[in-house]
């Protein structure tokens, strides 16, 4: 289990190599944070890799991801002088692969399917003896994520409620352990397209369950679980409720964002706002985590209609 201390820990190591991301008021009493900002990255991904790369000081680590995670861990093994590999699926965006050949020091490929391709991974990394940053099923990588609940905490005042897209549920279990540690009575409310959602399904079911793959919008959080992630039981324990926005309002979510605010996000990095205007029981102030701006122009414009 993590802890709130985990957590306040992993604020002092990562301090350094991570920006305190700011939050703006898009509607009266909702507000964006805006992870989007963070350095080269562009996502909240870079909080638990450097929290989890600083403590373990190994030479040598690898992941899988099919973006934000590997670019993290690319991104701050350049930083530490650890040399980096991760597994992409076998037909990643080019984008995607683009960016990561630019931040990993090797790219290796695995399956079609995300789960299978971490699977994989994680054998290979055994094999050769490799440290692997898991994108989720890490307590320091979770205690890493959980330092956004300890900013928004400070950077909204009154807060009722957060937000948090949901894939592997590292992000929302560092925030809920964070959030609900220091203020029990604020709801944290977990976010997954309606397209496919396995974390509130395996809730829903008292288990982790594998769920057939759809793509969405947010193809981040289109994803199976590890079936002995420790993020099912922090979610089971903290997160109030949950809510599973449309394809539709996962794009208006990134359309309303660039108009009022100019950022673009993703539509895993939309999703959480999406859920806000389509909660019926949204309190009076409430934090949506934006998660990330790792999309091109082109499915940008395909989702949004808005040519950047």
């Amino acid at each position: 289990m993590i802890f709130l201390q985990n957590v306040k820990d992993a604020q002092k190591r990562i301090n350094k190599y991570v920006k305190k991301t700011p939050v703006v008021e898009i509607r009266d009493g909702i507000f964006l944070k805006l992870e989007n900002k963070q350095p080269i990255v562009k996502g909240f991904k870079i909080r638990g890799a450097a929290s989890s790369m600083i403590f373990t000081n190994k030479k040598k680590v690898m992941t899988s991801a099919l973006g934000t995670h590997g670019f993290a861990v690319g991104y701050i093994g350049k930083k530490l002088g650890i040399k980096t590999i991760c597994m992409m699926i076998t037909n990643p965006p080019k984008d995607a692969e683009k960016k990561m050949k630019i931040l990993v020091d090797e790219v290796m490929y695995g399956t079609e399917k995300f789960s299978d391709t971490e699977q994989m991974a994680l054998r290979y990394a055994k094999r050769n003896n490799i440290h692997f940053v898991h994108p989720y099923n890490d307590k320091d990588v979770i205690a890493g994520q959980g330092t956004i609940g300890l900013e928004l905490l400070d950077q909204i005042k009154d807060l009722d409620a957060v937000y948090v897209p949901i894939g592997g549920g590292g992000l929302i279990s560092g925030i809920a352990v964070a959030v609900k540690s220091i203020n029990p009575k604020i709801k944290v409310i977990g976010v997954q397209p309606q397209q496919m959602h396995a974390m509130i399904d395996s809730v829903k079911k008292k288990k982790v369950v594998a769920v057939s793959s759809r793509k969405s919008v947010a193809e981040k959080l289109a994803v199976n679980l590890n079936p002995k992630t420790i993020t099912f039981k922090i979610v089971q324990k903290y997160v109030d409720y949950f809510i599973m926005p449309t394809e539709v309002e996962v794009k208006k979510a990134m359309k309303e964002i660039n108009l009022k605010t100019g950022e673009v996000v993703e539509g895993a990095g939309a999703i959480a706002y999406a859920a806000a205007l389509k909660d019926r029981r949204r309190k009076k102030n409430v934090g949506c985590v934006v998660s990330g701006g790792n999309i091109s122009k082109e499915n940008f414009r395909k989702s949004t209609g808005i040519q950047l």
